[in-house]
């Protein structure tokens, strides 16, 4: 586990030396200020696989009666966080968590160092946080410990019209069949999100998927090391950005799209929008475009060691056709494709 944080950090760092024209994760400087500031109280994860003999664990649960569009915030440290719908106008948590000490007595007393605050708020707001114990401390000294191998899951079932906000460091997340508001971020761990109205879906390390999902301004989508999957997605702009993962966007709708990734390659299907905008620029994969729907469009297409093909559509030249350049229109024109990579091809081609 201690790797995963490593080299949560050292992607981190990297993003944030990099040139402003290469990276493709727009908030590095706020994740990198999130790990500095989470890697003094994750102790938890640097220890001794041999010193984790022993497993207990706690349950308990939460209700929150927030109506059937309320808020409800989540964060965690570490352990994995699952939300879908239920009955009911309820909304309700299952916090289980699990600790691994030397002995049975050892792991009891490190389930009591982590808790869980759940608070209601006024507004139908509710708020349920993991906090985890300071080891640079005199507490810590005279208990003789460096730190805790405790993980916490959080299981939900909410209204489908609840807004749900999600922040955890090492863990994955999975929405499903919810029709509010949702966001959800990690750094160690997948996130996959189906339904509802994804504002922000983003990891470090691990793969995005958002399925069925729309929203009427952004939704911004990015993983360092993951793949990044949309599929069936309608909004007014689509960012979807990786550095060493895939980009898949399957079936979507959107006014603007811009997608950027440095070694893997970029798919996007789906009809243009008349006006429309979309940047689609790798590094060393293929970015390809499968266009459905007779929208007119500009297209502007680099490639420096790769082929360009686009024989399904009529394109009027407006400069260079042939070899590594294509600029040319189709129809009215209307909308703008810009496609780039360095050492892959591009291909533009009907549904």
């Amino acid at each position: 586990m201690s790797r995963v944080l490593i080299a949560s950090v050292v992607a981190a760092a990297v993003l944030a030396a990099a040139p402003a024209r290469a990276q493709v994760y727009p908030d590095r400087i706020e994740v990198r200020s999130k790990v500095r500031t989470v890697a003094s109280h994750t102790a938890y994860q640097r220890r001794d696989r041999g010193d984790s003999r022993e497993e207990d664990s706690e349950r308990t649960t939460k209700t929150f009666r927030l109506g059937p569009s309320g808020s409800l915030s989540l964060g965690n440290i570490s352990g994995d966080i699952t939300i879908a719908r239920g009955a009911g106008s309820d909304t309700t948590v299952e916090i289980l968590k699990t600790a691994h000490g030397r002995d049975l007595a050892d792991a009891r007393e490190q389930l009591q160092l982590v808790t869980v605050d759940a608070v209601e708020r006024t507004g139908n707001r509710a708020e349920v946080k993991a906090r985890y114990p300071n080891f640079n401390n005199d507490e810590a000294r005279r208990r003789n410990r460096r730190g805790v191998n405790v993980s916490v899951a959080y299981t939900v079932t909410a209204p489908a019209g609840t807004n749900v906000s999600v922040e955890t460091i090492s863990g994955s997340v999975r929405i499903s069949d919810m029709t509010g508001e949702v966001s959800a971020t990690t750094i160690s761990g997948d996130v996959r999100i189906a339904g509802g109205r994804v504002g922000t879906a983003k990891t470090i390390s691990g793969t995005v998927e958002i399925t069925d999902a729309q929203m009427d301004g952004t939704i911004d989508s990015s993983s360092v090391s993951g793949d990044v999957i949309l599929r069936r997605v309608k909004a007014r702009r689509l960012d979807a950005g990786s550095v060493s993962g895939d980009i898949r966007l399957e079936d979507v709708q959107a006014e603007r799209v811009s997608a950027h990734t440095t070694s893997a390659s970029i798919f996007m299907s789906g009809p243009l929008a008349k006006n429309g905008r979309y940047e689609l620029k790798g590094f060393s994969g293929d970015v390809r475009v499968v266009l459905a729907g007779n929208a007119g469009f500009e297209v502007d297409a680099t490639s420096f060691s790769g082929d360009i093909r686009a024989s399904d559509f009529a394109l009027t030249a407006r400069g260079r056709v042939g070899g590594r350049t294509l600029n040319g229109t189709h129809g009215d024109g209307s909308a703008v494709l810009e496609l780039s990579t360095f050492s892959g091809s591009i291909i533009l081609s009907k549904k």
